[in-house]
């Protein structure tokens, strides 16, 4: 059915990244081996225009026969709920399968394997102490994760976090939904001005120019693709145009722009299109943050 779904959407034009929504893809590894990577893979021969994004739990990074399997189908993109470098944090949010390991290596895995990581990060919990925006914001860096969502605590409802915040006297109304627009529906027991303020310091400390450029670099000398041709378009050539003015002309990151530009020319040529990509993103993102005070 996915794949009839796929061949119905190809036939319209459709040559978009493809988001295969599930909480983690690779919960039933056995299915996925045998049903549907095959048969995205059988799809996607002359196909190669639709990349496919996913999630999955980090212990992918101990599979690298399904990482293979998963690039082979088209997957490039996974987003990774790593949440916190801090293992009372990775306590109190009972992900258990976070916790005593190097996390940053097993980012470096997956990604040497050709998959980017997207990863999802919380602040805010009752074990933080102000010294976790600095390792939250160098662990982020040290793992060349360019998108990386980071947003306060919040306590969703009907969840056990939800009940305890409302019976402690801590619950301060509905969470808005959206994990990254920094706000929290709970009083943080170190205080909800100075949690906002170490939330936005990890805005600026992620995405101001300069790390966020250097946060790219890392991610490039990591990142193994597995197929060495690259389909370029239209859109690809206008983008360049874009940004070279945009960004390298009027934008304070000009010099970052650039600089970025012609390591990847002379080191990572093949990833070229995809610097220039993580370069637009940047200016997304940095606006973002901009609108929320960083």
């Amino acid at each position: 059915q996915i794949v009839a779904e796929l061949d119905a959407l190809y036939r319209r034009g459709w040559r978009r990244s493809v988001f295969f929504v599930d909480d983690n893809l690779i919960g039933s590894r056995r299915d996925l081996r045998t049903g549907l990577l095959p048969a995205l893979t059988a799809w996607r021969r002359d196909k190669r225009g639709v990349p496919f994004y996913t999630e999955a739990s980090i212990d992918l990074a101990r599979d690298e026969a399904l990482m293979a399997a998963m690039v082979e189908a088209g997957f490039g993109v996974v987003f990774v709920g790593i949440e916190t470098p801090e293992d009372a944090g990775l306590a109190e949010c009972n992900k258990r399968q976070n916790r005593g390991r190097d996390l940053i290596a097993d980012v470096r895995t997956i990604q040497r394997a050709g998959l980017q990581v997207q990863g999802g990060f919380i602040v805010g919990f009752d074990s933080d102490t102000p010294s976790v925006f600095r390792r939250m914001t160098e662990f982020i860096q040290a793992s060349g994760i360019i998108t990386a969502m980071v947003g306060m605590l919040n306590a969703p409802a009907a969840t056990r976090l939800y009940e305890r915040m409302r019976r402690e006297g801590r619950l301060l109304g509905e969470m808005t939904g959206d994990n990254a627009d920094g706000t929290t529906n709970i009083e943080p027991r170190m205080g909800l001005d100075a949690l906002r303020a170490g939330y936005r310091s990890i805005l600026r400390g992620l995405y101001a120019p300069g790390p966020y450029y250097r946060r790219v670099r890392a991610f490039l000398r990591e990142f193994r693709p597995r197929h060495a041709h690259v389909v370029l378009d239209w859109r690809h050539l206008w983008a360049l145009t874009y940004s070279s003015v945009r960004l390298g002309v009027f934008g304070r990151e000009r010099f970052h722009f650039w600089g970025l530009l012609g390591w990847t020319l002379f080191r990572r040529p093949r990833l070229f299109p995809a610097a220039v990509t993580f370069a637009i993103y940047g200016h997304h993102f940095r606006r973002v943050c901009e609108a929320l005070g960083a």
